[in-house]
């Protein structure tokens, strides 16, 4: 059996670019992937990347048009993409009549040109295919169709074996996603709070007759037995939007969903009249409190696998550039017998960037707000109010201080207008566990998605 100085496990945007650093760095690296094809995206994703006008997870996210290059301007890395790209100028919620709650005005971002974008649309196909070219030019091995089962562990290193193949390395890279079968096996999700599913469906979709076609957009549909949502992205193709049915609880039908804002609700159903399905996909994922330290017995998390729900695409590429350089500098700090500090960096960054830099329940407010104002009418009143817009934002963390914000500022019209609104707003500060204690109730018997 080969030792391999490292086994990346996991080939999304954060597991290609941890092998992508650990090969360049030289290191014997292999790259296991469960799926038979690495660059085919087999589940929801809204193929966007976050905040692209300020900082996330303490980097500016860049795409070099002429260069064809995404790049991370603080960590100094980038790598080539050469699909196409799409700017999004603003992000949108809409209440059920149609009121709109807007984190910029694309009139107004547009007047910045590049620099006004929130967002970036792109093809992750593409961009996957991109990266596997790069983590391949790095003399990375790769192993599709190997489902990751089991993994053991010693004072030596990490063996990781699925179906009759077993890969033994001196470390282990842990990037395979939310719903991470590497954590659960190997104890990090010990301790951890589980709040709920994210359960989505998704439609790529052409003939959409939307507000804007450069803008993110999303609404709400309290007509369920829990909230569900609906995010719509852009695509960087003319005519094309993925469209996204979600909700946190296993309870609601997400067809049900589904029907309200593509047949029911006349506001909605006249985006939809005529439009074209040429895609169907899902996801099922975990939303958990973050792992508090990502590193243990030789095993280290990156991107997605041991956050909330998402880092995102953004924070994931970031994750695993500087798990896989981590791994890098831990290698040659046991070959030449010097102090680990590479590890240990990379650990201070994700509690000091990420547990402590970020509030993961600020993240799922994104999601529970509809548990806080539970009533259409109520959501209605509240968007009516936003006379002005909102910072330009699509960022998961600032939009919610943004709101709070604006939450505060038109307090005195709830207080003179809907007084019974005010105790329904103060639920926001309440532990996200009481925000969702029934959902959770209903996730409980669920006891794994795959």
């Amino acid at each position: 059996m080969i030792k391999y100085d490292v086994i990346v496990v996991g080939s999304g945007p954060a597991g290609l670019l941890a092998a992508r650093s650990a090969g360049r760095a030289g290191l014997q690296t292999v790259l296991l992937e469960r799926k038979s094809d690495i660059t085919r995206l087999d589940r929801m994703c809204g193929q966007t990347l976050v905040s692209a006008n300020d900082y996330y997870f303490d980097d500016l996210v860049n795409y070099n048009r002429e260069g064809k290059r995404i790049g991370f301007l603080n960590n100094g890395f980038s790598f080539n993409y050469d699909g196409p790209i799409k700017n999004c100028m603003a992000w949108q919620i809409f209440s059920p009549k149609g009121n709109c709650l807007p984190f910029g005005l694309p009139e107004e971002t547009s007047k910045k040109g590049e620099h006004g974008a929130v967002g970036l649309a792109y093809d992750k196909e593409i961009l996957l295919s991109c990266l596997l070219e790069e983590v391949k030019a790095s003399g990375v091995e790769i192993v599709e169709g190997i489902d990751v089962s089991s993994i053991q562990q010693d004072a030596g290193g990490v063996t990781a074996a699925g179906k009759d193949s077993f890969f033994s390395g001196k470390y282990l890279i842990a990037a395979d996603g939310t719903n991470s079968r590497i954590s659960r096996l190997t104890g990090f999700n010990e301790g951890r709070q589980l709040y709920c599913y994210l359960l989505s469906r998704g439609f790529c979709m052409q003939g959409l007759n939307l507000p804007a076609d450069n803008i993110l957009i999303s609404s709400i549909c309290f007509d369920t037995i829990a909230p569900g949502y609906m995010f719509i992205f852009p695509r960087p193709y003319a005519d094309e939007a993925n469209v996204a049915f979600l909700t946190l609880d296993p309870r609601v039908d997400l067809s049900q969903v589904g029907d309200y804002f593509m047949k029911q609700n006349p506001f909605y159903a006249s985006w939809f009249k005529g439009a074209k399905v040429i895609k169907e996909s899902a996801s099922a994922q975990y939303v958990f409190s973050p792992v508090p330290d990502p590193y243990k017995n030789r095993i280290l998390l990156a991107g997605d696998t041991g956050s909330c729900q998402e880092l995102e695409n953004t924070g994931a590429m970031i994750s695993g550039f500087k798990a896989g350089n981590a791994i890098a500098a831990a290698v040659k700090e046991d070959n030449i017998g010097i102090y680990s500090r590479g590890i240990t960096d990379y650990v201070k960054w994700w509690q000091d960037v990420y547990v402590n830099g970020y509030r993961h329940e600020d993240y799922i407010m994104n999601f529970a707000l509809p548990y806080v104002i539970d009533q259409g009418a109520d959501f209605d009143y509240i968007c009516s109010l936003a006379k002005e817009p909102l910072p330009p934002c699509w960022n998961p963390y600032a939009a919610i201080s943004h709101l709070g914000q604006f939450m505060q500022g038109i307090v005195p019209t709830i207080q003179k207008e809907r007084p019974d609104i005010l105790p329904k707003l103060a639920k926001m500060a309440k532990p996200m566990e009481e925000v969702l204690a029934e959902t959770t109730m209903a996730c409980q018997p669920i006891k794994e998605l795959e």
